[in-house]
């Protein structure tokens, strides 16, 4: 049984796997302080903690290596005994201070760090990043994930680390993704309650992960991934070159990811969900009250706050067109709806770029909801294909776990094994002709309100 988590930006997933690739049992666990959108420190304990509670939860199983994937890029200062400096430099702060040329997402965080923190950076032995960091109190190894040599630039590379001035000792030993970082020791088997000895094997990215386990590996495939963000990524066979997506290189070379970022949708819909006193209930019930609401209403209107092509941010937003026969059903559809259109100009960025999109393969919460899944299918005019492990990440730890056990010769191989499609969300060609419309108007609308 393979053991596969992933740390996410506000919980933690964790599930059981079994040689047939089939989930066993899967958990979330959400952290007891989830960061904020305002720089809110944020404690990697909770990490262990969450794994530790998981562990809990998760039935007893003969677990043959364990596998995980966090968000990022997201760094922790941890001082000579390895233990953190303060809070975790999560992916969302954007704190960063860039050298020209320079492409690492990891080295301009240390460089913010080393500027502008100096009680921490004078205190900090090594920094280790997310899902790494889990990993090196399981081990006791300090690891860096790499997908592939054509990767490295995007992590950190010698000449990079020379013009940042950053020592060797500062940074984890690179390990190629499906490789065996290390084994469980006596320590964190004591602590943990695992055996010693599992291999824990090098998974990385999150989004690394998604693409994998949602099984767009191939060019023309694309997977949106969702979370407390959102990418639209296609797997082409080069990049793009539109400063409006991210070209980064995919998880199977010698393809290209190319992503439209939607940094914020669901932020915003847990905002929503606080906003109406719903963050206690259950995902359904809140989809379900929506879901009473018709399709393609021309109010209310909800933006996000920032109105161009290239981020969603959720700043400064606002509700436009509220009338006192609104309530809290109304509003829910209208921040639906709004990071639907935010998917549907996602994908037009693609096609711009000649990155044709016919279906999607939807990850994360929201691929299970058959409202959220049939809304967004509506709006954007594409089928949506849902797999049964909707946590892709979590299937594409496994499927690194299992050609690092030799069951397979690389983790592409195994996804036949761990990926499949559980359902097939068909767009219903009335409400596409509804939110055609819609969809013009609510851009008509954004366009006028950069005029103010």
């Amino acid at each position: 049984m393979i053991l596969a988590a992933d740390l996410g930006t506000s919980s933690l997933k964790a599930g059981l796997l079994e040689s047939n690739g089939s989930l066993k049992a899967r958990v979330r666990v959400p952290y007891p302080h989830p960061p904020g959108l305002k720089g809110e420190s944020f404690s990697p304990f909770q990490w262990e903690q969450a794994f530790t509670e998981a562990l809990r939860l998760l039935p007893a199983a003969d677990i043959t290596a364990i596998s995980m994937s966090g968000n990022g890029p997201t760094l922790v200062a941890l001082d000579r005994n390895g233990q953190p400096v303060s809070g975790a430099e999560l992916w969302l702060y954007q704190h960063s201070i860039r050298i020209e040329d320079s492409k690492s997402y990891y080295l301009p965080k240390i460089e913010w760090l080393r500027r502008n923190a100096g009680d921490i950076w004078n205190n900090t032995s090594f920094v280790i990043s997310c899902p790494e960091y889990l990993q090196y109190r399981l081990t006791g190894r300090r690891t860096m994930t790499l997908p592939h040599e054509s990767f490295r630039k995007y992590i950190w590379d010698k000449p990079q680390q020379d013009s940042y001035e950053i020592e060797n000792s500062m940074l984890p030993s690179m390990v190629l993704m499906g490789d065996i970082a290390g084994l469980v020791t006596e320590e964190a088997s004591a602590e943990f309650g695992l055996k010693t000895g599992i291999p824990v094997v090098a998974s990385g990215s999150d989004f690394m992960m998604a693409l994998l386990g949602s099984g767009a590996v191939m060019p023309g495939m694309v997977c949106d991934r969702a979370g407390t963000s959102e990418g639209i990524n296609y797997c082409a066979e080069q990049p793009s070159g539109d400063s409006r997506l991210r070209d980064l290189p995919h998880v199977i070379e010698p393809y290209w990811n190319t992503a439209a970022i939607l940094s914020s949708t669901g932020s915003v819909f847990e905002w929503y969900r606080r906003l109406t006193g719903q963050e206690n209930w259950k995902y359904q019930r809140t989809l379900d009250e929506v879901d009473k609401v018709p399709p393609g209403r021309t109010a209310p209107m909800f933006f996000p706050g920032y109105r161009g092509d290239t981020l969603w941010e959720f700043g400064g937003g606002s509700f436009h067109h509220l009338e006192p026969g609104h309530g809290r059903a109304e509003m829910g559809r209208a921040v639906m709806e709004a990071i639907g259109f935010a998917v549907r100009r996602g994908i037009e960025l693609l096609e711009e770029s000649n990155l044709s999109v016919t279906e999607m393969r939807v990850t994360g919460g929201q691929a299970r909801g058959r409202v959220w899944n049939q809304m967004k299918a509506d709006i954007t005019g594409k089928r949506l294909l849902i797999p049964e492990t909707e946590d892709a990440e979590l299937a594409g730890c496994a499927c690194c776990a299992a050609a690092a056990l030799g069951r397979f010769d690389s983790p592409v191989e195994a996804v036949e094994t761990y990926v499949r499609i559980r359902s097939v969300i068909e767009p219903d060609p009335s409400n596409v002709s509804l939110y055609n419309e819609a969809y013009l108007g609510y851009r008509e609308s954004a366009e006028e309100l950069l005029k103010h």
